[in-house]
């Protein structure tokens, strides 16, 4: 995402509530400044950043020339490529140089240079692509209930069955799911649910509130309402009207 402001105007914060998604961003121009719920502090953020499983709301202000590259990754497989448990960057935003080391810093400064997307894409897949080679770490059955948790019919699984289908008893089950995800089962899939939710009334607008508490399994709105302010930290509405105003919804026409 290549989002090019006004350097007159004032700087606009981009909403993110939770989702279930493991990330690594490269930014590539200016710095972004993010501000974390869970801590209440505002930091400004390395050129490369790994965000692991999130709880708290996060505020993006972005720099007038923001070019962003996001690798979101399949469930396990932060925890496969960096060896790291997810626990332990729970709600966190951690400079990929900590992890990763030097290596890291060469393609960032090569993103800096390079003005073709094309490029830059090939340069961070040959780079993680590298990564991969290197440790050859195979799927676990955990990671295979974990995007099997990411589909919407997955609600009518219960937590006993997931880990029956992973072959290991619910402890076990919970134990390895915090290590590879990086919270517990029943979270995640609390998470999953709030994020198709907010994701549908944002495809369909013209749905109501009880459309999307039936279609994403809540069991009435007072419940949905419960988790927009504690994954969002406002109500639906004012999630909605933040998200509208984001530059990344007024820019949705920039290069992709």
């Amino acid at each position: 995402m290549h989002v090019q402001l006004d350097p007159r105007a004032p700087r606009v914060v981009n909403p993110y509530p939770t989702n279930p998604e493991q990330c690594l961003f490269f930014y590539a121009r200016d710095p972004i400044e993010v501000f974390n719920y869970s801590k209440r502090q505002e930091i400004t953020s390395p050129h490369s950043v790994i965000v692991g499983p999130q709880v708290a709301r996060v505020n993006l202000r972005m720099g007038y020339n923001q070019l962003t590259i996001k690798v979101g990754f399949q469930p396990g497989g932060l925890f496969r490529l960096f060896r790291t448990p997810m626990w332990q960057l729970l709600d966190q935003t951690v400079d990929s140089y900590d992890l990763v080391g030097r290596e890291i810093n060469q393609v960032n400064e090569q993103l800096r240079e390079i003005n073709d997307y094309a490029q830059m894409i090939v340069l961070v897949e040959t780079y993680l692509l590298s990564k991969v080679a290197a440790h050859k770490i195979d799927a676990h059955a955990v990671d295979k209930v974990a995007r099997l948790m990411l589909q919407s019919h997955s609600r009518q699984y219960s937590l006993d069955w997931l880990a029956d289908q992973a072959c290991l008893s619910p402890r076990q089950f919970e134990r390895r799911f915090l290590e590879r995800i990086g919270m517990s089962p029943k979270l995640f899939m609390r998470v999953v649910r709030f994020a198709q939710a907010y994701r549908l009334k944002d495809r369909q607008p013209e749905l109501d509130w009880q459309d999307i508490v039936h279609q994403c399994g809540y069991y009435d709105q007072m419940h949905l309402i419960k988790d927009f302010k504690l994954f969002a930290a406002v109500t639906p509405t004012i999630l909605l009207k933040e998200e509208a105003a984001s530059p990344l919804r007024l820019f949705a026409g920039s290069p992709f």
